[in-house]
């Protein structure tokens, strides 16, 4: 029996939902080397750019919901491409969270495929949820959405447990960077209709 529902986020959602996805990537590894740590200071920044990415780049944006308690998140974006390629910010200074910050942005950006296409992110479950199959759940309703447009899905990702997951969902890597000393994994999926 599932202890979940599925449903799409609201505005009175977004500052839980940004706080659930802080949780979720507190530890990865890109995370950690763009914030420089993983503790509370980190998190609660972490936090501050998922709300800032929901209030400025609208999208189509999935809960998964216990109750009322959000356990998931899940963004997905209709993307076209032909977009200036970005550059970080001018003053570099490593120690600076926004130079840094704009150097992955812009890292990831520049990768992004030109045509148009469904850009998958950020998803993340809980960690207390996890082995559930929320992640799944979210990942089928996703590839479903996708595949109703027929379109190509894109997305960026850092963990090597996240690669194997995506790929089980037709996933392929295209392309990889370093960003501040940690591998990029950059991987497209094909309609599936």
């Amino acid at each position: 029996m599932e202890i979940f529902n599925i449903s799409f986020m609201e505005h009175r959602d977004i500052q839980e939902a940004a706080k659930v996805l802080s949780h979720t990537m507190l530890n990865n590894t890109l995370h950690i080397a763009v914030f420089q740590g993983n503790g509370e200071k980190e998190r609660l920044e972490i936090e501050k750019m998922f709300v800032e990415l929901f209030n400025k780049l609208p999208a189509i944006i999935f809960l998964a919901k216990d109750c009322k308690k959000i356990i998931g998140v899940m963004r997905m974006k209709s993307c076209v491409g032909g977009k200036n390629k970005s550059k970080p910010e001018e003053l570099k200074n490593e120690n600076d969270i926004n130079y840094r910050k704009s150097v992955w942005h812009s890292e990831w950006s520049n990768r992004e495929p030109e045509d148009q296409h469904w850009h998958l992110g950020p998803i993340g479950v809980l960690p207390s949820y996890r082995r559930l199959g929320i992640g799944s759940r979210l990942m089928g309703r996703f590839c479903q959405e996708v595949d109703n447009c027929s379109a190509k899905a894109y997305l960026e990702t850092d963990l090597d447990e996240n690669v194997l997951f995506y790929k089980n969902f037709g996933f392929e890597i295209i392309a990889t960077s370093d960003i501040f000393q940690v591998e990029n994994r950059y991987m497209v999926r094909d309609s599936q209709i």
